[in-house]
């Protein structure tokens, strides 16, 4: 599973460099524009705790919770009914938290 997540961070590195270094454009062909991030490591490490600490307690990827209730799983009713109030609450939260 490592290898999967490894592998996604250095493709995502290298489209990141081509699209800044050769300045790539949209298929429309306007410049495609990656705004700069604060560097803000508590953010990431508490986003990315509760994040890894959601995944670990529903047991499963946020991908495949569909197929897992589909075969039978009725218990991901519960992860999906979470993830969804989860992207609820951010929505109404969205201009009260820093980005």
């Amino acid at each position: 599973m490592y290898g999967i997540i490894f592998s996604a961070v250095i493709l995502g590195m290298i489209v990141l460099g081509a699209l800044k270094k050769f300045h790539i454009r949209s298929t429309e062909g306007t410049p495609i524009h990656l705004p700069p991030k604060e560097n803000s490591i508590a953010r990431y490490i508490l986003g990315g705790s509760i994040f890894g600490l959601g995944w670990a307690l529903a047991g499963a990827c946020p991908g495949p919770m569909y197929v897992l209730l589909g075969t039978g799983i009725f218990s991901m009713l519960i992860v999906i009914a979470a993830a969804l109030s989860g992207t609820f609450a951010y929505g109404i939260l969205r201009d009260k938290l820093p980005h």
